[in-house]
């Protein structure tokens, strides 16, 4: 039956939607038994009728007609079962003149009206595959959405296989490549590390395997790195495809050639949870992307982050949780994971603002501040240790400053005002020199007194000190810095607009890798602590990750996403924020990452211990979000910080709409409500103007292993 006569016979199989819930079109493959088993033209035509879009089917078959190269794609403008309008996208097949297989590639979400197909696949020249916008699209609007045609097989399928066993480990484990930095690239001062096989890289190379050929062939047109690269994935996927290919039955007659390039180009294209997509898989990576990768159960899809112009190149970004690293960091956990250098507006800018530090030589001093030191402290006439007490300034005692201050080898003295002019004087702020640890520490209210040094105490005092515990000082011995070089900074946000407050200290240092930091303010270039800044950042980025690598989980005791870190962990987790901190200032990537461990952390006490919020502790972990919240909006990212903490947000803003205020709690610090009531206010404003629920930071459950075998 020709096509140019209106009826089409289709084998329809391998189409599908993902709106089961609406009652629409589900499963072509079920028509296909419903229709194609009559011989009736009639009911075949009534078929093709009932789906495309009235005006269309002429249209589509003359797009049928056309296609003269197998794996040539067509868009269709069908009806859904609700009478909405989806625009398909169809990889065709063609089997003699009259017949083709049509297999789905993606979808417009239902809509009143025809759609169009949003973007358009072509080849550029240096870049590959790129996807451009054919239409003017809104932020916020869900462009695609796209079922895999590639899923790797669970981990679960390597257990008991006669092959895993202590010979194969043993070879698998051999593998190794040295990485190298490339010449002349961003980090090429990086030391050279080795990269290891990983089990992903087995289950990619045995689904491969297993695809029928028509999806093999479909994975050879995706981006992979050359087989002679001599980059340490290419090498590692080489030594692991010659060990599968003589230890894995399902490899043995296979080209140990096809075996490299198999496990590379899954690599490459892989999205998370194992999935390869026919069109989002073909999007270049940005670290500014303007749409982003939207999972729900079964249904996956791309939304747009921002307003996109017709003929603007479509991105997404590779990364996760790492969008929130330097640059470099992240250049180079693309070069390792996808062989390639990140040139992105993002990458390409000489500056980075995740690495902006505190400016000591112009930096105001915060006005109020309160003793910490148990039992007291003293205001000394001199800014020395040797010079004559003129007062004793008890813990938890508040006091004023006139903003003058002075460093000398014991640290940094602060001028203390009193109404008894006689008691004016200097106190230390940091008695690390002598032994003493911190001694005084700024008044904040905004951000309920949450400073650098301050988190592992606040953590300990609310958490640890359990009636017969032994206060905890052990940590893990991650790194090692001189604690004489430690002092506080602040950084804050007002509620609307990006202005630091006078008494908060405004001036900060930019990075560039053009001049290093330098001073917004003063012009001072600051070199100081670099060599601390790399140390504290690779520690950072493998301890403050959202997965908490290699920490013991709580499923063996029935409990499914919880993470057991031993109490020493945590405890050296927060000393690194508060160390960093200290170094360089609250705008500082490590400190920010610190404070979001330690609201995940608040969040699954409240949850798993018999900790409950309090006012005060509530007020603290709201004021550390608010800070975190404020900081994502000044680096100017393309995604708003809802994208990242929309999920701690809202959750965070339950738990304080079901907080009791105690009044002999609050009659004893009247600033306590009224703090909870600002934060709880501001919260839920942010909350109501929430953007889409895509979260680019996964929910993060942890508690130290101690507190979990207490309850």
């Amino acid at each position: 039956m020709p096509l140019d006569k209106g009826t089409v016979e289709r084998t329809w199989s391998q189409m599908s939607f993902s709106y089961k819930e609406k009652g629409i079109i589900t499963s072509w493959n079920k028509k296909a038994e419903e229709v194609l088993g009559h011989k009736s033209q009639d009911v075949v035509g009534k078929v093709w009728t009932d789906l495309v879009s009235e005006g269309w089917a002429e249209h589509c078959l003359e797009a049928l007609e056309k296609v003269q190269l197998q794996g040539e794609e067509v868009v269709l403008p069908l009806v859904t079962g609700d009478g909405l309008h989806s625009a398909v996208r169809c990889v065709v097949r063609k089997f003699g003149r009259c017949s083709c297989f049509l297999f789905s590639c993606g979808h417009t979400p239902p809509s009143p009206t025809v759609c169009t197909w949003p973007l358009e696949i072509r080849s550029m020249e240096g870049l590959g595959k790129c996807a451009f916008a054919l239409r003017d699209l809104p932020a916020g609007e869900m462009i695609l959405e796209e079922e895999p045609f590639y899923t790797r097989m669970p981990r679960a399928q390597l257990q008991k296989r006669p092959e895993w066993d202590q010979a194969w480990l043993a070879a698998f484990n051999g593998i190794r490549a040295a990485l190298k930095a490339p010449e002349g690239s961003p980090f090429s001062e990086m030391p050279e590390k080795p990269l290891l096989a990983s089990t992903a890289l087995v289950l990619d190379l045995i689904s491969f395997v297993l695809l029928p050929e028509s999806l093999k062939g479909a994975l050879y047109g995706f981006s992979s790195p050359a087989l002679d690269s001599d980059h340490a994935l290419v090498e590692v996927a080489r030594q692991l495809a010659e060990l599968c290919k003589e230890r894995l039955p399902e490899c043995k007659d296979a080209d140990l050639g096809m075996l490299q390039f198999a496990i590379l180009v899954t690599e490459m294209n892989i999205f998370p949870g194992g999935r390869i997509f026919w069109t989002m898989s073909r999007i270049n990576h940005s670290c500014a992307p303007n749409c982003v990768f939207s999972a729900a159960p079964n249904r996956w899809g791309l939304r747009s982050v921002r307003p996109i112009s017709a003929g603007e190149e479509i991105t997404i970004s590779y990364l996760g949780e790492e969008l929130l690293l330097p640059t470099v960091q992240r250049q180079w956990l693309l070069w390792r994971s996808k062989c390639f250098i990140c040139g992105c507006r993002r990458c390409a800018s000489p500056e980075d603002p995740l690495r902006d530090r505190a400016c000591s030589s112009c930096m105001p001093l915060p006005k109020r501040w309160r003793v910490v030191h148990q039992p007291a402290v003293w205001r000394r006439k001199e800014p020395s240790t040797a010079g004559r007490a003129v007062a004793l300034l008890k813990e938890g005692t508040e006091f004023d400053t006139n903003g003058v201050s002075q460093r000398t080898k014991e640290g940094l003295w602060i001028f203390a005002e009193d109404s008894d002019l006689k008691k004016n004087g200097w106190v230390l702020v940091d008695g690390s020199t002598l032994g003493l640890g911190q001694l005084i520490e700024p008044i904040d209210e905004e951000f309920a007194n949450i400073w650098p040094g301050r988190l592992k105490h606040r953590l300990k005092r609310t958490v640890f000190n359990r009636p017969g515990d032994a206060a905890r000082e052990h940590y893990l011995n991650w790194y090692d810095l001189d604690a004489q070089k430690l002092t506080a900074w602040h950084w804050r946000k007002e509620e609307d607009e990006f202005e630091e407050s006078d008494s908060a200290g405004s001036s900060y240092a930019r990075f560039s890798r053009e001049r290093n930091w330098t001073c917004e303010s003063c012009g001072e270039e600051i070199e100081a602590f670099v060599k601390e800044e790399q140390l504290l950042g690779e520690v950072a980025q493998r301890v403050f990750a959202m997965a908490l690598h290699d920490q013991r989980r709580a499923s063996a005791a029935g409990v499914k996403g919880l993470v057991l870190p031993d109490e020493n962990f945590v405890l050296t987790a927060l000393r690194l924020a508060d160390d960093a901190g200290r170094l360089f200032g609250r705008r500082h990537w490590i400190w920010q990452m610190g404070l979001l461990f330690a609201v995940d952390l608040d969040l699954s006490l409240n949850r798993f211990t018999y900790r409950k919020w309090d006012a005060e502790w509530i007020s603290g972990t709201a004021s550390m979000l608010l800070e975190v919240w404020d900081w994502l909006a000044s680096l100017e990212l393309s995604q708003a910080p809802s994208y990242f903490l929309h999920s701690r947000a809202s959750r965070l803003s339950k738990e304080m709409e079901n907080v009791v205020l105690v009044r002999s709690d609050v009659e004893k610090q009247p600033a306590v409500e009224e703090r909870f009531l600002r934060l709880r206010s501001k919260l839920q404003r942010r909350v109501d103007g929430l953007s889409p629920p895509v979260s680019i930071l996964p929910d993060r459950e942890f508690i130290p292993e101690t507190l979990f075998i207490a309850h």
